[in-house]
């Protein structure tokens, strides 16, 4: 399961913004995926003002594979996509926004 430099092959990122609806979901279906391969989840929220923030934390307490990224001020859904994805370190990157399964 390990690459040449530890570095995972797939990187996830993840923005959301007041999608408590959704994430829990969202995260499920990364987290019951069957894999050979290191993973890295990169989910940033947005500075939610509903219970998102707290639907990850308890995902991130879980899984070390998840990162989370919580703004303490909202920038936006096109520099919380760019900033989340500059972060990936994935020979592959994907996306999922936070009501994707």
């Amino acid at each position: 399961m390990n690459n040449q430099n530890n570095l995972p092959k797939v990187s996830i990122c993840i923005v959301t913004y007041n999608q408590e609806n959704y994430i829990r979901q969202c995260l499920q279906s990364i987290v019951n995926q069957e894999r050979n391969f290191i993973v890295e989840v990169i989910v940033s929220d947005d500075c939610s003002k509903d219970k998102t923030p707290n639907i990850i934390s308890e995902f991130t307490e879980r899984y070390n594979f998840i990162k989370p990224i919580f703004h303490k001020i909202n920038i936006g859904a096109f520099n919380n996509f760019v900033e989340t994805h500059n972060l990936a370190k994935g020979e592959y990157v994907c996306h999922l926004d936070g009501d994707d399964v």
